[in-house]
């Protein structure tokens, strides 16, 4: 095997123990949104066209570019797992998306322009994450967040778990 070879494998495999690595100390792991679940949350969200909706640990960007495709929104996510990042890039450019993707942390991220937020993050960052909405997002930003409440803020409206469709709790603040 060529040199060439060689180094794609060995960054392949580095690439896959730093996305392992990233999801072991900050205990999220990567679920990806089912469609079913991305098209109810478009639908309760009433996201209107030129709005910014922001997904906070955007995973491979399905939940960007959908937001993107349905509502002509400027959609931008952060994801800071490397490989799963790459997905990302990658899914981008296949549906010729704008969404802009960052290879950032978002705690590290200024959250003020958002209109609407997405997360389907784990209870412990998402503690963590309302007093960061409390302090920078403007009034009337709309939070979603799949699966777990988001302590320290009230839901405006919660849509139950559907055992029939497989739909998650789904739970909607405004600042």
């Amino acid at each position: 095997m060529s040199i060439l070879v060689y180094l794609l494998i060995l960054g392949i495999t580095l690439l896959y123990i730093s996305t392992a690595l990233v999801s072991l100390i900050l205990r999220v792991p990567y679920v990806p949104t089912k469609k079913s679940v991305m098209h109810k949350i478009m639908k309760e969200a009433k996201i209107k066209k030129g709005e910014t909706f922001l997904d906070l640990g955007c995973g491979d960007g399905r939940m960007l570019i959908e937001a993107e495709k349905q509502n002509q929104i400027n959609a931008e996510g952060y994801e800071i797992a490397p490989m799963i990042y790459l997905m990302a890039i990658l899914r981008k450019f296949a549906n010729k998306s704008k969404a802009k993707i960052h290879f950032k942390n978002f705690f590290k991220e200024n959250l003020e322009h958002a209109d609407v937020i997405f997360c389907y993050l784990m209870p412990h960052e998402l503690a963590r994450l309302a007093k960061k909405m409390k302090k920078e997002c403007k009034k009337g930003t709309r939070i979603i967040s799949n699966t777990f409440q988001i302590k320290g803020l009230k839901p405006v409206k919660i849509i139950k778990k559907d055992e029939k469709t497989k739909t998650p709790t789904l739970y909607f603040y405004k600042i």
